[in-house]
């Protein structure tokens, strides 16, 4: 399966293989239309400089959230038993 390396889909993550997850050349990002829901994190060594960034993306947009977007987020999770 070919697919852009900046971002997966979710469409994109139901059909991918574990070998094509292994090629990844690093985490990226999973998303549902132009929201971010995930990272895909392949399991090969990946340098802590990398995963650095990545996290601090991470955490940069959960700052930008919107109370109701929380909200929403945290009902999903409970729905699904998880805090």
């Amino acid at each position: 399966m070919k697919m852009a390396v900046g971002a997966i889909s979710m469409r994109e993550l139901q059909k991918i293989s574990a070998g094509a997850i292994q090629a990844l050349p690093h985490p990226v990002p999973i998303k549902n239309g132009t929201a971010t829901v995930g990272v895909l994190v392949p399991a090969h060594s990946v340098s802590r400089d990398y995963l650095r960034k990545v996290f601090a993306l991470l955490e940069e947009a959960e700052a930008k959230r919107t109370p109701e977007e929380q909200r929403a987020i945290d009902e999903v999770l409970a729905a699904r038993g998880i805090e």
